[in-house]
């Protein structure tokens, strides 16, 4: 008659934990500094209207806006380095050395598919481009924005009463 033996599992070699896959315990660290508050883009302030200068664009597939009068007026030439925010619907650029966004070797300035979404900025209708060259300021209205500036100026114009 046949015996079964029962075999035995192999015996495997008991796990260690490697030291480097631990962290060591250290004591807890300093509170990280705080992080500096940046300052806020903002509209330009004017006394004169006079001083602003207009201008039109349409922005192509890829998100660019070329307005060669407007940039020049500004004098920001390609690789000027630019930050941008959005404000109450409008898209606000300054000039900073330490911007992330610039003019490229064609003298455009890229609004970034974030900043157009908020602003409801499409392909298709042109933007209005209001630089303010003293301060430096240039903000992009979408066609939207200066369809409903006008309509409420031409009802105020036709009865201003009726505010």
């Amino acid at each position: 008659m046949r015996q079964f033996v029962r075999a035995t599992p192999p015996t495997r070699p008991r796990e260690r934990l490697i030291a480097a896959l631990i962290p060591t315990t250290a004591e807890p660290r300093p509170p990280a500094a705080p992080m500096p508050t940046l300052p806020a883009l903002r509209l330009p302030t004017l006394t004169d209207p006079g001083t602003l200068l207009i201008g039109t664009a349409r922005i192509d597939r890829t998100g660019r806006v070329h307005e060669r009068a407007v940039l020049r007026a500004l004098g920001w030439e390609p690789g000027r380095r630019l930050e941008l925010d959005t404000i109450h619907g409008l898209i606000v650029i300054t000039p900073d050395p330490a911007g992330r966004h610039s003019v490229d070797h064609r003298g455009a300035i890229t609004l970034p598919a974030a900043a157009r979404r908020m602003c409801g900025v499409e392909l298709g209708p042109p933007l209005t481009l209001a630089a303010a060259v003293r301060q430096q300021v240039l903000v992009v209205h979408p066609a939207a924005t200066v369809a409903a500036l006008l309509a409420a100026h031409y009802r105020d114009l036709i009865d201003p009463d009726d505010r």
